[in-house]
């Protein structure tokens, strides 16, 4: 899937491929679909964040504390950077990319982010669905 944000007037290209949990795991040696399981729970804040008006903030009796034992706000700086370099693997390195930028406005991003993983999700259980049919047809 591809898609493209603007975020303070720079425009960045997204893409998730079977490229982009390699770049995860060889940028912050972690494993993508470990990190995407242990944030299922941020899914929950991002709602929180969507409901808000305008100049509404978050009070912390408005969230349940327990889901944010997992949380990581450099979850979305990570997978953010993961889809850029997918996207395009000349870009910079994460630190340096970051650096570069005004602002990362997670209200916007998030949803994005999560309509992409989403995506991901739901196209490899499809995948793995007509995989498993073929098999057992062939049986």
């Amino acid at each position: 899937m591809r898609t493209s944000i603007t975020i303070s007037d720079n425009h960045y290209e997204l893409a998730t491929n079977a490229y982009t949990p390699i770049a995860y795991k060889e940028q912050f040696g972690k494993d993508y679909f470990q990190d995407l399981f242990s944030m299922v729970n941020s899914q929950a804040i991002l709602e929180k964040l969507d409901q808000l008006e305008e100049g509404e903030e978050l009070k912390s009796n408005q969230i349940d504390l327990s889901i944010l034992s997992d949380f990581d706000m450099t979850f979305f700086h990570r997978i953010f950077w993961v889809f850029a370099k997918s996207a395009n693997p000349r870009i910079k390195p994460f630190m340096d990319f970051f650096m570069d930028m005004e602002e990362f406005p997670v209200q916007e991003v998030a949803p994005v982010l999560m309509e992409m993983l989403n995506h991901g999700m739901s196209t490899r259980k499809k995948q793995m669905t007509q995989k498993q049919r073929v098999k057992k047809f062939s049986q």
